[in-house]
């Protein structure tokens, strides 16, 4: 019987990376250079680390280094995606982050599963 490969948290971050980079520009200013993915709620969280209402792509500038990115400036950053996508997507995340998840291998089978395209990332 073949070992069944375990899941890393690697190969889902590569995944989540090309859903959301999928968007082709910053969803703050449109931008379609040197984007990079960013977590609403930090990566640091599984329950909705993998989940693409948790990613935003943004230009650099949105990203870090403009005054109001989003780790510059956290919490005008989610005042702004708030006003892009909305109290309801923002109340549902932040549920969904609120959560307490085990991030096993049968929780990582139902990730790449969603996430799609799991060849592109091994």
């Amino acid at each position: 019987m073949k070992k069944e490969k375990k899941i890393k948290d690697k190969e889902l971050d590569c995944l989540w990376s090309l859903k959301i980079h999928a968007g082709g520009r910053c969803e703050v200013c449109g931008g379609v250079g040197r984007l990079n993915a960013h977590h609403v709620f930090s990566r640091s969280n599984k329950s909705v680390r993998w989940d693409l209402d948790n990613g935003v792509l943004l230009c650099v500038s949105h990203h870090v280094f403009g005054q109001w990115s989003a780790h510059k400036n956290p919490v005008e950053f989610i005042e702004k995606m708030r006003t892009l996508r909305g109290e309801k997507w923002y109340k549902a995340l932040r549920e969904k982050a609120k959560k307490s998840v085990q991030a096993d291998q049968l929780f990582r089978k139902k990730i790449k599963i969603l996430l799609e395209n799991y060849d592109q990332c091994t």
